[in-house]
């Protein structure tokens, strides 16, 4: 019998199991992308996709809630980029400025992205269990969804 062997980003939760995609986009270009398990929070996660991207010609970080921890603005602001990431519910200090709020508005761009990639069921229902394979798949999605393929 065959045994597959390798990471595998499968998270136990609740709901049953689970994997998060981690991807850094600019317009019509993925700049990097990384796998951690359903359950695992995304500030932790947000170093190993900082680490593993090319983010030059980037200005501006922006993300979700998700990503709301001090590291991850120092992290952010250390390279030299200004981080637009809304506060947490109940944080002491106020979410999005009024001068970020336009450019946060543009976060919709990779909700319709993510909405693109689950369309491939594959992805969605996570069929393979390896990293490698189901990361490989999401990057021929990917190629699809930013129609880089014919």
């Amino acid at each position: 019998m065959f045994k597959k062997n390798g990471p595998q980003s499968i998270g136990r939760g609740r709901k049953g199991p689970s994997t998060k995609i981690h991807v850094g986009l600019s317009p019509g270009c993925l700049k990097g992308g990384c796998l951690s398990e359903g359950q695992r929070t995304d500030m932790k996660v947000f170093s190993k996709l900082w680490s593993c991207s090319n983010w030059e010609g980037i200005k501006d970080v922006i993300a979700d809630k998700g990503y709301d921890c001090s590291e991850v603005r120092i992290l952010i602001r250390q390279a030299g980029k200004h981080p637009v990431i809304p506060r947490r519910q109940g944080a002491v200090c106020p979410g999005v400025q009024d001068k970020d709020k336009e450019k946060y508005a543009t976060r919709f761009h990779i909700e319709h992205f993510f909405g693109k990639i689950k369309e491939n069921k594959r992805l969605t229902l996570r069929f393979d269990k390896l990293d490698t394979t189901f990361f490989s798949f999401f990057a021929l999605a990917c190629l699809k969804a930013l129609h880089l393929l014919c």
